[in-house]
């Protein structure tokens, strides 16, 4: 159903001699039907809890100081069914007990800000926060979808940090590299240097994208998403980049480590979405 565009058909009663409109009734479930489809509902799926009101509460407490000043603007009602979809879709990739031990609750907001910059996604404790306003904004299925991997793999790698080899990891760079923003990607956004798109010269010293500079946990996100929901081009990347590559095994081995599900040939599965 594609909410906003909803098609009324009024009675038209007539015989040969007059033509007479029967507006009550009909105007009646006209308003009722535009009511029902812009509610917003809160749902639960494999048992981790979807949000679309918003206060400020559904924030950290530790988010509303003065210095991070977190807010956001409620999602309007027309995203909700598909936002609904995607991470329908989206859980489905975690064997549940990974989502119950890790994840409470997602969280959608038409936007948020954090440190005055924006954000299209961040996390908590036990929580993810994604924004959207609408694919024709450039929120499609697909972005909600790898944002929502972004950031829960930030949760992932700092409840069982000790089962990646950050040793490692930091090796398949180029020598003398060093992460470039202490904000973890604040920074980065703020001077607008947080594209997403995979890039190949950058991938030849051993990062997917722009963003992947900016931190670890960043650099950790950028491949996640693409493990879950990969961009076309991804594993091509990965055959023809060996600093991708061993990241790649890298972050495998990891989620390996976190359920045994996770093998390659689980996320090849992916591929072509």
């Amino acid at each position: 159903m594609v909410l906003g565009r909803a098609k009324f058909y009024v009675g038209l009663i007539f015989n040969q001699h007059m033509k007479r409109f029967f507006f009550g009734t009909f105007f009646f479930l006209l308003i009722s039907g535009q009511v029902s489809a812009n509610e917003k509902t809160d749902t639960t799926i494999r048992g981790v809890a979807i949000h679309f009101d918003y206060t400020p509460q559904i924030f950290p407490k530790s988010w509303l100081t003065e210095e991070i000043n977190a807010h956001g603007v409620e999602i309007s009602p027309l995203e909700t069914d598909r936002c609904i979809v995607a991470m329908t879709k989206a859980v489905k990739k975690y064997p549940e007990q990974v989502l119950v031990a890790s994840l409470k609750g997602v969280y959608f907001l038409k936007s948020m800000e954090m440190f005055d910059v924006g954000f299209g996604g961040t996390n908590s404790r036990t929580a993810v926060y994604l924004t959207d306003e609408g694919e024709e904004h450039g929120y499609t299925d697909a972005y909600i979808e790898q944002t929502f991997h972004h950031e829960f793999s930030s949760i992932l790698f700092r409840n069982f940090s000790a089962k990646l080899d950050t040793t490692a990891w930091k090796a398949a760079i180029i020598p003398g590299f060093d992460y470039n923003d202490p904000y973890e990607g604040v920074g980065a956004i703020r001077k607008n240097e947080s594209s997403q798109q995979l890039d190949s010269a950058l991938s030849a010293k051993g990062f997917l994208t722009q963003y992947a500079l900016s931190g670890i946990e960043n650099d950790i996100n950028t491949i996640a998403q693409n493990l879950f929901r990969p961009d076309e081009k991804f594993w091509g990347f990965v055959k023809y980049y060996p600093r991708i590559q061993k990241k790649v095994s890298l972050l495998i081995r990891f989620y390996h480590k976190v359920d045994p599900v996770f093998t390659e040939a689980y996320f090849k599965r992916f591929a072509g979405e």
